[in-house]
């Protein structure tokens, strides 16, 4: 008799197709490298294909059968599904005199330098009506990438809202820290989509969804 574990070693060498994923910046850089590494553990036969592209163009991959799965902060993905919260914090470096600032003044934002994300950027619409809400006016640093904007942030040039998740490795060794300004977190939400339901696709999602329980 064909115990659990040989039923389960049995499907994972079975996954040996392609499996073609686009996702947006911040998802391909912050989450799924994560999620790959569980999924390549489980099945090793498995030919991964990541892609970063802007949002508004994940779509368009999807209807034109250039990749399997698409993963992007908007909600017009073929059969859309939600799979994950995100939060968009004000971060600043450890080094920002701003981090060590006992004052909490909405004037110490309106003072200091701002980087923001490009206009194409699905963030920005978020960002410029939180600045709008809080009076504050800037006059910033476009920067169009995600994970040079952490970068910048690192150096110092400025501060940035950027998502908790993209940060999380920073915040961990202390090089940055989110700013207590009692400006309320901009939440958005995450979505998958697909165009097949292939046994390669449903390994990705369900270890997708296992790795977002660890942030819940």
């Amino acid at each position: 008799m064909t115990d659990r574990r040989e039923v389960d070693s049995m499907q994972a060498t079975a996954l040996k197709g392609n499996l073609r994923i686009a996702a947006s910046p911040v998802i391909s850089q912050a989450i799924l490298p994560d999620v790959l590494t569980r999924l390549h553990a489980k099945y090793p036969d498995m030919r991964l294909e990541l892609t970063t592209a802007p949002s508004s163009e994940i779509t368009q991959l999807l209807k034109s059968h250039k990749t399997d799965i698409g993963c992007s902060e908007l909600d017009n993905l073929p059969s859309s599904k939600a799979f994950m919260q995100d939060e968009l914090l004000l971060f600043a470096s450890i080094k920002h005199p701003l981090a060590h600032t006992k004052s909490s003044s909405i004037l110490d934002l309106q003072n200091t330098h701002w980087i923001l994300p490009d206009t194409k950027d699905p963030s920005r619409p978020l960002i410029d009506q939180s600045l709008k809400q809080y009076g504050i006016l800037v006059n910033p640093t476009i920067i169009d990438s995600p994970k040079s904007i952490k970068q910048a942030v690192l150096s110092g040039l400025g501060i940035a809202i950027l998502s908790r998740f993209s940060c999380k490795h920073e915040l961990a060794k202390g090089e940055l820290t989110i700013l207590d300004y009692k400006v309320a977190p901009i939440k958005r939400t995450l979505y998958t989509g697909t165009h097949s339901n292939t046994k390669e696709v449903q390994a990705f999602l369900s270890e997708l969804q296992a790795y977002c329980r660890l942030w819940q």
